[in-house]
């Protein structure tokens, strides 16, 4: 029983028992320093392909605005873009297939473009003759890993009638 004693009071291999100890605690913070930059790094690159997805989705709504803005007289139909033109849609829009136009081809991004009309009405501030054409454009952008962003505006052009 005295030699068990004297063995704990001895401090014969404390040193590598305390080593151990900091080798063991070092390499904990390191694994938790490596899960961690893991984790960052993957949310950054989330991130990044919600931005792609967002610039397609504002590409698409400009795409859609260039094409009204080159319309005369004004647009009385639902239209979605079929890979060439915006097409007429005869029935609802929710229902109605777009084709994705891409963005850029490295990264996977592309969007889809659907211009609804809304209605017109009597221009404010102009002649009896001119009308107000509403519109509602949407645009979903899809990006790299599933990422989806949708943007809708509203815009209006006033048009001429008096000789329609």
């Amino acid at each position: 029983m005295n030699s068990i004693v004297s063995n704990f009071n001895n401090e014969k291999g404390s040193a590598l028992v305390l080593a151990l100890l900091m080798l063991v605690l070092l390499t904990l913070m390191g694994i938790s320093a490596t899960t961690t930059s893991t984790v960052e790094i993957q949310m950054a690159g989330g991130e990044k392909f919600y931005e792609l997805a967002f610039y397609s989705a504002e590409s698409g709504w400009q795409r859609g605005l260039n094409w009204l803005d080159n319309q005369f007289p004004g647009v009385t139909d639902n239209r979605v873009w079929d890979g060439t033109d915006f097409i007429a849609v005869a029935g609802s829009l929710d229902d109605a297939a777009t084709v994705g136009i891409p963005l850029a081809t490295d990264n996977n991004t592309q969007y889809f473009v659907k211009v609804e009309f809304v209605g017109t009405a009597p221009a404010a501030g102009y002649g009896t003759g001119f009308r107000r054409f509403n519109y509602r454009v949407n645009s979903v952008g899809r990006g790299p890993g599933n990422a989806r962003s949708e943007v809708e505006v509203t815009a209006g052009k006033v048009f001429d009638m008096g000789g329609y």
